[in-house]
């Protein structure tokens, strides 16, 4: 008999509209899903509490905002062991975590972890947060030749001009960590599209943005659930 996996589900940006239906079968098929918190608060929770799955299922594990990630990755391990321990005793598994498994998440940190114990692990795929977000706003990401980046926050001035002059659309997630570097790409080429989006999906208590006033973009001090779009405007 084919050892059953450990699932690792895809919620998407935010809502329980953008959870697929595979991810929606793995949640109420297990026994325990375990989601990563900051400070006891669990926007993956927040979305499975959402789906109207049995909230007695999830279980938090917290994780330190810390530039040191030795303390970050420790958690990771004694989760992974955590889980191990409760697979081998027969319970199903499942970690979930907002967009997609395979794009900049969490955890896949506690995934790697278990696959080097030779631990069965499954992805499920579900909607990242910039394609929700290029939905909402009507966008083509890519057509024909172009190209498509995507980036996390660390990134300059100089990289988002060279690529966008290459004919590179670029898209910048946890937008926070290059609020600098966007303000001065937004004063020095405000021939850009710039598309930003914020709070895709997370619900009516923290409305929905999509921004291209570049004026009003230059002012804004960007939260951490926000993203940006940049294109060359087309000739």
């Amino acid at each position: 008999m084919e050892e059953k996996a450990i699932n690792f589900v895809s919620l998407g940006p935010g809502g329980a509209d953008y959870v697929t239906q595979q991810t929606m079968r793995s949640l109420s098929e297990v026994d325990k899903i375990y989601c990563f918190a900051v400070n006891g608060m669990s926007h993956a929770a927040d979305t499975i509490y959402e789906t109207g799955i049995e909230n007695g299922k999830i279980a938090k594990v917290d994780i330190p905002m810390s530039s040191d990630r030795n303390m970050a990755k420790e958690i990771y391990r004694h989760t992974a062991e955590i889980i191990e321990t409760e697979w081998k005793e027969g319970m199903s598994i499942a970690v979930a975590t907002e967009g997609d498994t395979g794009i900049y998440a969490t955890t896949h940190y506690v995934m790697d972890c278990l696959t080097e114990r030779g631990i069965p692990v499954r992805q499920m795929p579900g909607i990242p947060s910039f394609i929700a977000a290029a939905s909402i706003a009507g966008l083509h990401l890519v057509k024909l030749r172009e190209r498509l980046l995507v980036v996390p926050g660390l990134i300059t001035e100089k990289e988002i001009e060279q690529y966008v002059e290459n004919g590179i659309n670029v898209v910048i997630m946890k937008l926070s960590l290059a609020t600098e570097n966007v303000h001065r790409c937004l004063q020095n080429h405000p021939e850009y599209i710039y598309h930003y989006f914020e709070n895709i999906g997370i619900g009516e208590e923290k409305a929905e943005k999509h921004i291209t006033d570049t004026n009003e973009l230059r002012k804004m001090n960007y939260p951490y659930f926000s993203l940006m779009i940049i294109q060359k405007e087309k000739e």
